[in-house]
């Protein structure tokens, strides 16, 4: 089963992240930003090869975990332009 990434804006610079894989919760951290809940998500599971990517309401789809430490500020600014574009 591939997990799922979830990164909630908690307040400004500060994300609430988990990390769930099927019905069990993997991992909860917080993070200063979108780029860093994607990298670090990668550096805490790191036999993990694709993650299913949320930021709030919106998902960028399954991704590799090789993108997601090397171009997470690509995936950023792809959620936050998603987010923008679809408000929940």
């Amino acid at each position: 089963m591939i997990p799922t990434l979830i990164i909630e804006k908690a307040a400004p610079g500060e994300y609430s992240v988990t990390v769930v894989d099927g019905d069990a919760e993997q991992s909860d951290f917080h993070a200063g930003s979108i780029m860093s809940a994607i990298r670090d998500a990668t550096i805490l599971m790191p036999k993990t090869q694709t993650f299913h990517v949320w930021y709030e309401h919106v998902s960028i789809g399954t991704i590799p975990a090789l993108h997601m430490r090397h171009d997470a500020e690509t995936l950023a600014n792809k959620l936050k332009l998603l987010h923008g574009q679809f408000r929940g």
